[in-house]
Order: structure tokens, then sequence, then C-alpha cells
């Protein structure tokens, strides 16, 4: 009887130190979960002066996807599920204070990487230093196509389109019409003067005859243009191209209308959807030749309802380009660490050369290639067109100009970074 109860106590013993040990094992994988890091990801920004309406559009897109993700646990990485932080600087649109921003957000709040910028100037700065530190470095936005041209380097990524590209989708679509007397008026500084380099290249081969009758520069922020305006017709140019934005944009129109430049001219303005639609309200003018890489349509696809009712949610608006480039450059990492695995720098970056996202934009799909980490972005030229019982013009007539084939050959640009060497 002894053994017996012997027995059934060992065997209790046994299932007890089980369980004991399924507890603390439990609570041991518990634990472990809860360990993982966020990866952290800084945000570098110029949430202050005349851009900053564009810049936070930028960051509230970023923020839907990254949102979206963290909802459903975060990314999957090896170490398992992890969630994002984002940690968001002001660069106040200065080059020194981004490259400060990107020392601090790396090196003492230990980002994994970076991603952001609005600003061309700010972009180069902070490239090189990235290059330098071995930081990757994601640009949603800033344009210039030196920054993944002549001086690209393995550390950078961008999803928007370029200049180059932006300035040979335009050429792209007036190598064909009948018009070879152009006029240009841009801002003065490197944004405006690579916009202006890329489609005078473009037309000059494409286009015979083409003619450049005058060249307008304004400072940035400029407020009168009446100089630049009596300028512009003097010369009579058939078609007037600008890349005039923001308030700049808005400005410009306004005085022009005064003086009946719209009726003189045909114009096209590159990026002049919703960014500028929506501001200029009823007070845009008809027929102008407007260039987005985001053309507006509600609701559209279900992807399309999904993400505007989500920005609308967070921020009270519809979106625009500047908000479909952040949630396209979320898009973009949180594949890469997915498919990586892992945010180190060097394994992550291996993943997003060659990776590609659906947007919802009219691309439909981006690639990021891999000799110079620049994506082949389309954008869309549109008709501007009042429409009853609605705040701002629309585009109508759109026509789809892939990326693919406005961007630069990789061995034109490996030639020319293997110059700049020299």
């Amino acid at each position: 009887m002894n053994s017996k109860i012997a027995k059934a106590v060992f065997v209790s013993s046994i299932i007890i130190l089980g369980l004991i040990f399924s507890l603390f094992a439990g609570v041991s994988d518990a634990q472990t979960k809860k360990a993982l890091p966020p990866i952290k990801i800084g945000i570098v920004q110029s949430l202050s002066g005349m851009v900053s309406d564009y810049a936070l559009e930028d960051l509230e897109g970023f923020r839907v996807k990254i949102d979206e993700v963290n909802g459903k646990g975060g990314v999957k990485t090896k170490e398992g599920m992890r969630k994002i932080e984002l940690l968001v600087r002001d660069d106040m649109l200065k080059p020194d204070v981004a490259v400060k921003n990107a020392k601090e957000l790396i090196l003492e709040r230990k980002c994994d990487f970076l991603v952001g910028v609005i600003s061309s100037g700010v972009l180069l700065s902070v490239s090189e230093w990235c290059k330098e530190n071995k930081v990757l470095l994601w640009a949603w936005d800033a344009r210039t196509h030196h920054a993944t041209q002549s001086r690209g380097h393995r550390y950078i990524f961008r999803s928007a389109g370029d200049t180059w590209m932006n300035g040979h989708a335009a050429a792209s679509f007036w190598k064909d019409q009948p018009f070879t007397k152009w006029g240009f008026i841009n801002q003065d500084y490197s944004y405006g003067r690579s916009q202006f380099e890329s489609f005078t290249i473009a037309m000059k081969k494409a286009k015979p005859g083409f003619t450049i009758v005058t060249e307008q520069w304004p400072k940035l922020g400029s407020t009168d243009f009446t100089p630049f305006i009596t300028a512009l017709m003097a010369a009579k140019p058939e078609v007037l191209y600008t890349t005039l934005w923001g308030t700049d944009a808005m400005t410009f129109i306004k005085q022009a209308k005064g003086y009946g430049l719209f009726e003189k001219m045909k114009v096209c303005g590159l990026f002049w959807g919703m960014p500028l639609l929506r501001p200029m309200g009823q007070e845009m003018v008809e027929g102008v030749y407007c260039m987005t890489e985001y053309p507006f349509v509600y609701p559209g696809t279900p992807e399309n309802k999904a993400f505007m009712d989500a920005y609308k949610n967070r921020t009270g608006q519809l979106p625009s380009d500047y908000s479909v480039l952040g949630y396209n450059a979320a898009t973009f990492v949180v594949a890469g660490i997915e498919k990586a695995g892992t945010v180190k720098t060097e394994l992550l970056i291996d993943a997003l050369e060659g990776i590609s996202i659906k947007t919802i934009a009219p691309a439909k799909t981006i690639t990021i290639r891999k000799c110079d980490h620049q994506a082949d972005y389309g954008i869309v030229m549109g008709v501007s067109k009042k429409i009853p019982d609605w705040p701002w013009f629309v585009l109508e007539d759109q026509v789809v100009i892939p990326g693919a084939p406005t961007m630069r050959s990789c061995e034109d640009i490996m030639a020319e970074r293997a110059a700049a060497k020299k």
C-alpha cells in the first residue's frame, strides 16, 4: 500500500513540476517577446518655415503606414515581431541643422536608419554625412538628380522621382506638340536649376527647332513677380514651363492673371496638382497643363479609399502628392525590413536593392533600381478644369507617363561618378 502511495506521490510531483516548468517557460517566452526593442527610425524634415505644410504631409503619409503596421503587431523580423518608433527632428530648412539632427538621431538616440528630407540642398548635405558614416538614408521627397546620380552612393535610396526624370517626362509629352518657342520661370536654387537643366537637355535632343526665348529666375519666396511676368510676355513664348511651387506658384498665378498671361501662351506647371489646386480654389485658371504624381480622385480603388480615409481620420484633411510620397516611403522600408528580416544596415541595403511595391498612385508599381537606388516612379500630365460644386479645380485629359523610360542610364551615371572621383 505504501508503495502505491509513494508511486502516486511521485507521479503527482512529476506532473506538478512539469506544470511549474511550463508556467516558467511561458513567462520566459512572454518576457522574451516583450523584450524585443522597437525599430527606431529617425526622421529629418523641414517642419518649420515656408515648406512646413508640405513637409508635414510627407510625414503624416509616412505615419499612416507605420500606424497600420504597428496596429498589426509590427514588422516581422528574424527575431520576431517588432514595432516601429519614429523620432522626428526639424531641420528648419538648413543643411547644417539637418546634419546635426542626423548625428543626434544616429549617435545619441541610436536610430537604425534615417528617412525624410524635402529640401534638395539639405538632402545633399545629409547624404554626404550618411555616406561617410555608413548610415542608410531613405529620401522621400527632395528631388535633385545629383543625389542619386553624380553624388549617389550605397547608403542613399529615393522613392520619389528625381529632377532628371521629371524633366524628361515633361519632354516626352511636349516633344510631339507643335510648339518650338519656350519661356521659363523657375526658382533660383538647386531644385529650380536642376529641373530646368533636365527638361532643356531632353527637349534639345527630342524636339527639332526647340528654342528658349526667355529664362526668368526669381528668388525662392518672392512676393512680386511683376518684372518677371512682363519679361515673359515681352518674349512671347508659345509655351511657358515652370517649376514654381508653393506660395511662389500661387502668387505668380494670381499676379499673372491680371496681365492676361494665360491667354497669351500655354502654361505647364510641374507638380501643380493637389498641393496647388486645393489652396488656389476658385482662383485657379482653366486649361493649365499640370504635372503631378498623384492626381486627386475619391474614392477610386478600395486601396485608395482606405488610404484617404485613414489620412483624413488622422489629419482632418484629404491627402496630397506629398502624403502619398510619405506613404510610399514607409511601404518600401517596411517591405525591405521584412525581406531582410533585420535592420542591420548592410543586409537591409541588399534587401532594398531591386525591391518593388504597389502604390495607389497611377504608377501602380514602383521599383528601386539597383545601380543607383532610384525609384522608377511615373508621373501624370493633366489639364486644369473647373467643375460644379467642387471647391478646387480637377485635372482632365490625364496622360500617365511611366517612370522607367525617363531615367538616365546606369552606364551614364556610373561614368559620371567615376569622373567625379578623378
